[in-house]
């Protein structure tokens, strides 16, 4: 009976540490798509005052942001690896640029907060 019981338990502690480790992937996937899209967020809030030194200041955030999570995604969502992609690097070159091009980094951004949100459903 001792070895039932063993074994149960075994099995049971390995399940939950195995459930435990395939959920904090997806957490940090979630969690890091939650604080790129506020990141988002307040630079489409600077982009529309015309905010540049805000602009300059938010938008380099988004790559420090993104790499805390990308290669979680690359390995799990490569579609949509690649669409954050597509519209990642040109939004954060377009809020480092010298003058502000409120039209296009506003596109950019919308962009790539649309491929976030994308990227937000597939890790609920």
């Amino acid at each position: 009976m001792k070895k039932i019981t063993s074994m149960i338990l075994t099995i049971g502690l390995g399940s939950a540490l195995l459930l435990a480790g395939c959920s904090s992937g997806n957490s940090k996937v979630s969690d890091g798509v939650n604080k790129m899209l506020d990141t988002t967020e307040q630079l489409s809030k600077a982009i529309d005052s015309g905010d540049q030194s805000k602009v300059k200041e938010v938008g380099p955030k988004l790559e420090d942001q993104w790499s805390s999570f990308e290669d979680d995604v690359k390995k799990d969502n490569k579609d949509l690896y690649e669409k954050v992609e597509k519209y990642l690097d040109p939004t954060i070159a377009g809020s480092e640029a010298a003058t502000l091009d409120k039209e296009a980094l506003g596109n950019l951004n919308d962009k790539l907060t649309d491929a976030l949100k994308e990227l937000q459903k597939e890790t609920k």
